[in-house]
């Protein structure tokens, strides 16, 4: 009887009824475990932040215009349009910008009566390029009023640099406060806008601080900057383009009284350095007859043109060229002076 009930106890429970899973719909879209977000960069970040403010922007007394940006987009599959006519610009200006990486920019005019004010926004892809930008575009003297991490101003334009970004303000009717304080109030919003703020190149440090015209430093970052700034023969044959950096400064010497210019050139590899001064110096002997620097401690050449004379000098990954002088002696003592 026990054996009877314990052998009932243990028997199994029937097995619960099974309802059939269902087949998936083909048709049917899978919903994801989280929905993904789409990162944006602090850059184009910026850029946005930038355009909505500016679109927004309003000047009491003043219609402003719609907001222009560039690149313009096309609707053609292959569109031929010039890059610079995309970027609404002269072509000269878009060469140069391109070197420093034009990304995009965004235009607006503010119009009261007969006066108007035109602002533009330009983003790079370097803090060095919007430096460049600001050096070569700028307009009038450096400020005390400080936007950005330079500026500089005149009677009818306000121009500074921050971050990424140069911005360039110009009012067409002169000795017009009215116009002047729109400006400032178009400057300091935008200034506002835009961040984070950035340090000058590190190149700058190259350039020697004694007897620097202020105001003259200009960054070259491809052969159409150098052959702006830097009016040189056979600027095409230093490789600019290859640069780890580079810039230009003008000199003014008292004694013997000069004024010269100096590209600096950083390649950042000594064989390279090296390859670009013995292409340089061929150049030269071949229609100069560059001479020898023997006082020089490092590959030193220096030759006679038409406008004065012309010094280029080789020292590890650095390559120098100093042109202008009148005084034979003046581009060894320049130099000398480059730390």
């Amino acid at each position: 009887m026990d054996a009877q009930v314990q052998q009932t106890n243990s028997a199994p429970a029937p097995a619960a009824a099974v309802s059939p899973v269902p087949e998936p719909d083909p048709a049917a879209k899978a919903v994801p475990l989280t929905k993904r977000i789409p990162v944006v960069s602090r850059e184009v970040q910026t850029q946005n932040n930038v355009a909505k403010l500016f679109a927004n922007l309003k000047l009491d007394g003043w219609n402003g215009g719609p907001l222009d940006v560039y690149p313009r987009q096309s609707a053609a599959a292959e569109d031929t349009t010039p890059a610079f006519q995309l970027y609404g610009l002269e072509p000269h200006t878009y060469e140069i910008l391109a070197e420093f990486g034009l990304q995009k920019s965004y235009k607006r005019t503010y119009q009261r009566g007969q006066r108007f004010l035109y602002a533009s926004v330009y983003f790079f892809s370097t803090p060095e390029g919007a430096y460049g930008a600001y050096n070569y575009m700028r307009q009038g003297a450096a400020t005390i009023v400080i936007r950005g991490a330079g500026s500089s101003e005149d009677d009818m334009s306000i121009s500074f640099w921050k971050g990424n970004a140069f911005v360039r303000l110009a009012q067409t009717s002169e000795e017009d406060e009215e116009s002047k304080e729109g400006l400032r109030t178009i400057a300091n919003a935008l200034e506002a806008g835009i961040s984070p703020t950035a340090l000058p190149p590190l190149v700058l440090n190259q350039l020697p601080v004694i007897d620097r015209v202020r105001g003259t430093e200009k960054l070259v970052m491809g052969p159409n900057s150098g052959r702006k700034f830097f009016p040189a023969p056979y600027v095409g044959e230093l490789s600019l383009d290859r640069a780890r950096a580079a810039v230009t400064a003008d000199y003014r010497f008292q004694m013997p009284p000069e004024r010269l210019k100096l590209l600096v050139i950083d390649y950042g590899n000594k064989s390279l350095a090296e390859s670009v001064y013995e292409t340089y110096r061929r150049n030269l002997d071949a229609e100069h007859d560059a001479k020898e620097v023997n006082e020089a401690t490092t590959p030193t050449g220096i030759v006679k043109l038409d406008n004065g004379y012309l010094l280029v000098q080789l020292r590890g990954t650095r390559v120098f060229v100093i042109m202008g002088a009148r005084k034979r002696v003046s581009p060894m003592m320049l130099a000398r002076q480059i730390p």
